[in-house]
């Protein structure tokens, strides 16, 4: 049996259920009275088709007929008035506070900038003598006691006391680091 034929007789089968569904749908409070009105009951908070029992004829007058008097909008009118006083009074309250948070901050600011101008000034340098001995009582410790020592300086300050040192002091120092480190300072001596 072809595909079309079996699509077709398909169609002659379920085609017709579809109108008769959607007519039962709205049929039905006229079909079965009593049972309409369980589910009416039922559902009283919402709207079923062809139910008129608890339908509100005042909600569908029209406005030249209901009855608002016009105080009511006096008081809505002097309740959102009260409002933007009040949300007026907290807007400047968060004014005022932003303003203190503001001047505590420049207060800070200035404060931390003289902190940093104090902390800036460096010591005046150490003479090249002074430093020449310093460097060589640096390098008069035995290898295991530099090393660490000299892991935790800087690149610069290791190519100041390279060039500062003496033939054997440098040696000493180029053996107290650690390779990669001794290449690296080489590197820049050079």
């Amino acid at each position: 049996m072809p595909f079309k034929k079996i699509l077709k007789i398909l169609g002659y089968i379920f085609l017709p259920l579809l109108p008769m569904a959607v007519a039962v749908y709205f049929l039905f409070p006229y079909l079965n009275e009593e049972k309409h009105q369980k589910v009416a009951e039922k559902n009283s908070d919402e709207f079923v088709i062809g139910d008129t029992t608890d339908v509100d004829v005042s909600a569908f007058t029209p406005v030249s007929q209901q009855e608002e008097p016009v105080e009511d909008i006096g008081k809505d009118y002097a309740k959102m008035e009260s409002k933007v006083t009040e949300f007026k009074t907290k807007v400047n309250d968060l004014n005022a506070t932003v303003d203190s948070v503001v001047a505590v901050n420049d207060s800070l600011s200035t404060q931390l900038a003289k902190r940093d101008s104090t902390e800036e000034k460096a010591p005046a340098e150490i003479s090249d003598a002074e430093f020449s001995e310093n460097v060589k009582s640096l390098l008069d410790l035995d290898v295991e006691s530099l090393s660490p020592i000299l892991n935790k300086m800087s690149d610069e300050q290791l190519v100041r006391i390279f060039k500062a040192g003496s033939g054997l002091q440098r040696k000493k120092l180029l053996r107290s680091l650690e390779s990669d480190r001794a290449a690296k300072l080489m590197t820049e001596v050079l």
